[in-house]
């Protein structure tokens, strides 16, 4: 499998009408005036200001050498976003620090469109301390609640998303970031929340490649997508030379992934080669037909170190589903979930590293190895008020439909975005009878008393 730069093209999308999402665009309410070409440093206290700064960018501005402070909560809610750095032309090139405020209610439907997110395309950047709490994501390829693309010298450091509900038709889909590359590094970032795409799809980043780390990191809620699907990252690919490996240090995932083919893995989809992991661990299930496992999909050549994936929670007994190059022993260990929540696991993946990244606690991630950055980074960011699955994903007949919030209504769309059905549900579990449908793939738009969630189902 090759990596693939996107393309445009169709994608299969639920109508924004369905959702009564906003229809008019925050482009349109932009100010710019509190910037000068002769400052270095400005402050962003308005969704308006905000949408002043896509505004400049899209305009030619990349903002190299300068900085933006955000100084309140910003609520995105009233109007359709526009990223911040629409392409590869015009790139967004400068630092913000979000100074852990909040940016909430982000809607980007843009299906046809590549480099999707709160931002779309950086390059040379700085992003920071920056939240965001609820994101509806709609894009075709390189698509993240966070940042589409974050390219050559770019970090993304304490950054963290909830609520987040990506859905794209193509690659490089990820949680909070659709690909990073080149020097890019993550560090003390997390996304949760359902991430659907075509390929190289994760729940915190869909493809990281040419030399890039990813460090103390981690994901929640359903990833999915036809093939290369990873709980945590999608697929890694070549390297533009020697010694440009993909690097994972000290992460995890609480995410389920699927594929409706296959390659699909509880941390990892797939690589092609160029990867290193270390003291990582995976608890979720990883389902298709083909090339799976309680670790990482399918391998075409890493090294593994001190890592470790839950039998049970899993189901999976082998952390590796496949090679496609010399098989090399690798340190992947299958753990029970009792082994995963013992205090001793903190010393294991800990490893002698100082300062020591791993601690555990019975009242935080479940009992499971969490960070010792955790407690203080997320401490305020509220989690998804409900979470809904559907089984199974490839269907003949019928889906079940599960919520922890009480279930409303559920519109099935086709391929094309036509709306197939709509039916009124009860209860917080219901049937949905799809024996009469056409064998293809569906998107399920799942309303409860909390919000909307969509999910992917195949009918064979």
């Amino acid at each position: 499998m090759q990596f693939r730069t996107p393309a445009p093209g169709l994608l299969l999308l639920i109508t924004t009408g369905a959702f009564a999402q906003p229809a008019t665009q925050w482009s349109d309410q932009a100010t710019t005036a509190w910037y000068s070409a002769q400052e270095n440093t400005f402050s962003i206290s308005t969704p308006e200001e905000l949408a002043g700064l896509s505004v400049l960018v899209a305009g030619g501005n990349n903002f190299a050498g300068k900085t933006i402070n955000i100084t309140s909560d910003l609520d995105l809610g009233a109007h359709l976003w526009t990223p911040i750095g629409p392409d590869y032309i015009e790139p967004f090139s400068g630092t913000v620090n979000g100074n852990n405020h909040v940016i909430s209610n982000l809607y980007v439907v843009l299906p046809d469109e590549d480099w999707v997110g709160l931002f779309g395309m950086v390059t040379n950047s700085t992003l920071g301390n920056i939240r965001i709490n609820g994101a509806y994501i709609r894009g075709y390829g390189t698509v993240g609640s966070l940042v589409g693309n974050a390219s050559t010298n770019s970090s993304i450091t304490d950054c963290h998303a909830t609520g987040v509900d990506v859905v794209a038709g193509d690659f490089n889909v990820g949680g909070l970031a659709g690909s990073i590359m080149t020097n890019g590094t993550m560090l003390r970032c997390s996304a949760s929340g359902t991430v659907t795409g075509s390929s190289q799809v994760g729940g915190l980043v869909g493809s990281p490649w040419d030399l890039t780390n990813i460090t103390e990191s981690w994901s929640a809620g359903t990833v999915s997508g036809d093939y290369l699907v990873g709980g945590l990252i999608g697929f890694c690919t070549f390297a533009f030379g020697p010694n440009r490996d993909n690097t994972l240090n000290n992460c995890y995932s609480r995410s389920n992934a699927s594929a409706t083919i296959g390659r699909v893995g509880g941390l990892y989809g797939g690589n092609q080669g160029a990867l290193i992991i270390n003291n990582c661990y995976a608890t979720g299930t990883a389902t298709g037909t083909e090339l799976t496992g309680g670790f990482i999909g399918v391998s075409g050549g890493m090294s593994v170190n001190n890592s470790y994936w839950d039998t049970e929670t899993s189901g999976h007994t082998t952390g590796i589903g496949g090679w496609e190059g010399p098989q090399t022993p690798q340190e992947i260990t299958g753990k029970t979930t009792a082994e995963l929540q013992a205090a001793e696991m903190v010393d294991v993946l800990n490893n002698g590293q100082v300062p020591a990244p791993w601690m555990i606690d019975p009242s935080v991630n479940d009992g499971y190895p969490a960070f010792e950055s955790l407690t203080t980074s997320l401490a305020a960011l509220p989690s998804p008020a409900s979470d809904i699955t559907i089984q199974p994903a490839v269907f003949n007949r019928a889906v079940q439909i599960c919520s922890t919030a009480p279930l409303v209504a559920c519109e099935v769309f086709s391929a094309t975005g036509l709306l197939v059905r709509r039916h009124d549900l009860h209860g917080t579990s219901a049937a949905l009878d799809l024996s009469d449908v056409a064998p293809g793939v569906y998107l399920l738009a799942i309303r409860t008393m909390e919000g909307i969630t969509t999910r992917r189902a195949v009918k064979q």
